[in-house]
């Protein structure tokens, strides 16, 4: 909440001055020589007020170019192009908080956040502990750490985020809804 020099002023006559003889009219020349004083202490309550929405970078407006300049340039090129101030506080937040996954839910939750649905296959190999069952016809125990992701279009742009946060071990392959 920000206080008004006038609010202030008040406080500080009632408050701050000692019992007396002393004039506490709002008209008085204490009171205008504090209602001076009291105008920058407004001004900086309303500047530290300001400065709780600039904490987080899908809040920030004033320091959000600070933000962009530590993250630096996305390197999956999402920040190219006349993007809104809404749209680059929410991809400075993405990028200040983001955090990898290791299931298929995390991707699955990803794209969902993103406005799409997407599905995410593990291939089943043949392979059971330290046993192998049987030829390689569905598939060799490379193929366990493949992951079939199926995108509605080419157009997502959710690939280069999700190759960004795979697990080390996985390969993702990527088909299209829409070029079935």
């Amino acid at each position: 909440m920000i206080r008004t020099p006038q609010k202030i002023r008040d406080e500080w006559l009632h408050d701050l001055m000692p019992p007396g003889a002393i004039e506490r009219s709002e008209d008085g020349n204490l009171a205008k020589l504090l209602l001076g004083f009291a105008g920058p202490f407004s001004t900086l309550e309303g500047d530290i007020d300001g400065l709780a929405l600039e904490i987080s970078p899908g809040t920030a407006t004033g320091l959000l170019a600070d933000y962009e300049a530590v993250l630096g340039p996305d390197p999956c090129g999402r920040d190219k192009g006349g993007l809104s101030v809404a749209q680059r506080q929410a991809l400075a937040l993405q990028r200040w908080v983001a955090a990898s996954g290791v299931t298929p839910d995390f991707f699955k939750n990803m794209a969902a956040a993103a406005g799409f649905t997407i599905t995410i296959e593990e291939t089943d190999t043949p392979i059971y502990g330290r046993v192998r069952m049987g030829a390689a016809r569905y598939g060799t125990s490379e193929m366990r750490f493949v992951w079939i992701v199926t995108l509605p279009s080419t157009t997502t742009g959710l690939e280069c985020p999700m190759r960004r946060l795979c697990p080390a071990q996985a390969t993702l392959v990527f088909k299209y809804a829409d070029a079935a």
